[in-house]
């Protein structure tokens, strides 16, 4: 199964959720309502607008680890625009940190989830499922 989503011009992030968002009353109400939305129907790649933020999330084919220069240990993957982050309290400022990976759209960008494998149009691939 394959899904894809056209980012918008920006920088992105790329990561586990728990690396990004802060572990306080805020953070987690918005990590909770994140997880109950995408378990619904977690096989699949989705884009959810939570509180105004988009963030594109798929699980990983085989759940923690490290995949290409992407750690995870909650088993997910989301891409985040990180102007949307900007002022927000429920979010930790990630710039330098390991673990994840930024991107820079210039223009858009085509991201496409195919068995758990995320695939951009430029070239930068994670993939989970090998």
């Amino acid at each position: 199964m394959s899904k894809l989503y056209i980012l918008p011009k920006g920088l992105y992030y790329i990561g586990d959720p728990g690396l990004i968002i802060k572990k306080n009353k805020d953070g987690d109400l918005l990590s909770n309502k994140l997880y109950e939305i995408f378990y619904k129907d977690m096989n699949n790649f989705q884009k959810i607008n939570l509180d105004g933020l988009d963030f594109y999330i798929t699980r990983t084919a085989s759940g923690d680890g490290m995949f290409n220069d992407i750690g995870t240990d909650t088993g997910l993957i989301i891409i985040l625009e990180t102007n949307q982050l900007k002022n927000d309290e429920r979010f930790i400022d990630r710039t330098l940190a390991k673990g994840c990976h930024y991107l820079e759209v210039l223009d858009q960008e085509k991201v496409t989830v195919t068995d758990f494998n995320i695939v951009f149009d430029s070239g930068y691939q994670v993939l989970t499922n090998l």
